[in-house]
């Protein structure tokens, strides 16, 4: 399965389609008002376009660059350009810092602490060596009233082969070649002036990666390309968030996975891929990748839960690669799962929305990004996203457009919500609606390090013990039983200690616990009213009640009749 996703992250990488960055907030709520139009994403070089380039569609797709290496130096070309009516106003100099400072917040540093440290933002040209280079023809020539993503040759696919043209005496573009495939693999133009994910001006260019009919310089081909402005409002006030989110798209191949057609949020503030390229001021602060991007740029590995476990330690990631884990049903590997993660206010995730367990719900075969969101009463069947972010307070304020992110996403959250599963508001079944067994329990509040119950099966011994039984311990069959509407569950300890008393469901299926803390030697009585956590009746069945001491648990059935 994994060769399934890896390819699909190849055939993003490889295709020659235009990503764009998310439009600012502001901007977009002009969008959503109708009093702006957001320009168009996903375009691509047609085979007739390259043909009529002179170049063999064929030969193209025989010859398509490889994924870029992700670990250690990664040589990245910037290339500084302006125009007649619109010249430079920040040195070459500021962007060398931006860019590839070791010392203050840039663009390097931002892809180290996301890699922990694996991969390296390197050039071999500063943008002091290359200086600003002057286009042959004026920016409203490129940006022709459609933000330069317009039809070749007036467009910004036709300003980066003349950009490529003037630079080759000064730059080895074999350089920038950093798995030996034959393309570069990182090339990015600042064209000067604002962009237009800011402005909204038809006449600036919007943020993107796009590609252009490939140009063979120094025997290497030059393809894939993103586009980045020089300054938003004012000269020196430019930000990394936006470069961040492009190199996403050039280096990574990953999808934008904010909704491009504007009718939703996507996954919002949470991921540089979405809206969280705009966190901090204007992009000073953008979040780090989500787990999906993560794992997809090969930045981290999730680890994957193949038995039920009890207190696991969940560590932030911004600061360890060991704190997300993969769920699913008995640990199986495919194209529909859950991704867990820790996310704190730390590091270049200082400005989220919240902080605490996220829980992403993947589906690896969605082709159309974050497009088309599901929210109950719909079906998922008519369209979901690729990566999706399970919002704790149930109410799909990110889908439904209401907002980027609060603290209702993350668990506990704002409603102080520890558990998920399949009887649980979210659940974790499917897509489909079969029951995945996953649950996430007992989640601790949230904390650098965090803690949960993770299970992904059935429990198959609910009848035997799990340890040698207490001398004078005893779990009384439950009275009356069956029973409607309430029970008395009754239990002896022969010493104080910690003790938990839950029910399961036939799925095992936390439904309730009754009991959660220490208590005393002695007989105890316990009284379940046919309700799960939330207080809401349960269905008529047979259910499973669960007695766990420091060293010892037993487990009995039950009938509940309505």
């Amino acid at each position: 399965m994994r060769r399934f996703i890896l390819g699909l992250t190849i055939l993003l990488l490889l295709s020659p389609m235009l990503w764009g960055m998310p439009p600012h907030p502001e901007l977009m709520e002009k969008i959503q008002r109708g009093e702006l139009k957001a320009p168009k994403h996903n375009l691509v070089v047609s085979d007739e376009e390259l043909a009529k380039a002179g170049f063999n569609p064929a030969q193209l797709k025989a010859l398509s660059p490889a994924r870029p290496k992700v670990a250690g130096p990664f040589n990245m070309l910037v290339i500084l350009v302006d125009f007649s009516d619109k010249n430079s106003q920040v040195a070459p100099v500021f962007f060398d810092s931006l860019l590839f400072s070791q010392t203050q917040s840039s663009v390097r540093r931002y892809y180290d602490e996301n890699s922990y440290g694996t991969f390296d933002l390197v050039t071999v040209n500063y943008p002091t060596s290359t200086g600003w280079q002057r286009a042959p023809q004026a920016s409203t020539w490129y940006a022709n009233g459609l933000n330069g993503l317009g039809a070749y040759p007036q467009n910004a696919q036709k300003l980066v082969e003349e950009v490529v043209d003037l630079v080759n005496p000064v730059v080895n573009f074999a350089n920038y070649d950093n798995n030996g495939d034959g393309y570069v693999d990182g090339i990015a133009v600042v064209h000067s002036g604002p962009g237009a994910e800011l402005s909204g001006s038809p006449n600036d260019i919007w943020s993107h990666k796009w590609a252009i009919v490939p140009r063979l310089r120094d025997g290497v081909y030059i393809f894939n390309y993103s586009m980045e402005p020089e300054y938003w409002t004012s000269p020196g006030d430019m930000t990394i968030g936006v470069y961040c989110h492009e190199f996403g798209h050039a280096i990574g191949g990953l999808p934008d996975l904010y909704d491009t057609d504007g009718g939703s949020q996507g996954i919002g503030r949470w991921s540089v891929m979405a809206g969280g390229s705009w966190n901090g001021s204007l992009g000073s602060s953008p979040s780090h990748f989500d787990a999906w991007c993560k794992i997809e740029m090969g930045f981290a590995v999730a680890g994957v839960i193949t038995t039920n476990q009890t207190g696991v330690n969940i560590p932030n990631v911004e600061q360890s690669n060991a704190g997300i884990f993969r769920l699913w049903t008995n640990g199986t590997i495919g194209p529909e799962y859950f991704l867990v993660e820790n996310r704190q206010r730390t590091g270049y995730d200082a400005s989220l929305p919240s902080s605490g367990l996220l829980i992403w719900h993947i589906d690896d075969t969605v082709s159309s990004g974050n497009t088309r969101p599901w929210y109950p009463p719909n079906s998922p069947s008519s369209g979901h996203y690729t990566v999706a972010l399970v919002q704790s307070d149930n109410l799909f304020q990110l889908e439904k457009n209401l907002n980027s992110g609060n603290s209702g996403d993350p668990f506990p959250g704002s409603t102080v919500n520890r558990t998920f599963s399949a009887s649980t508001t979210p659940n974790s079944n499917g897509y489909a609606g079969a029951g995945s067994l996953v649950q996430v329990t007992n989640i601790s509040n949230s904390g650098s390090t965090m803690t949960a119950d993770f299970s992904v099966q059935t429990p198959t011994d609910v009848d035997d013990d799990l340890f040698n039984r207490p001398k004078n311990f005893q779990l009384s069959q439950n009275y009356p039983n069956p029973f409607n509407p309430a029970t008395v569950i009754s239990y002896s300890l022969e010493k104080s200690g910690p003790v938990e008393l839950d029910i399961f469901n036939l799925l095992g299926e936390k439904v309730k616990t009754l009991v959660s803390g220490r208590q005393g030697a002695g007989l105890h009585q316990e009284n379940w009213d046919g309700t799960d956590q939330s207080g809401r009746p349960v269905s008529s069945g047979l259910y499973l009640y669960r007695l766990r001491l420091e060293k010892f648990a037993e487990t009995k059935k039950m009938m509940l009749v309505r």
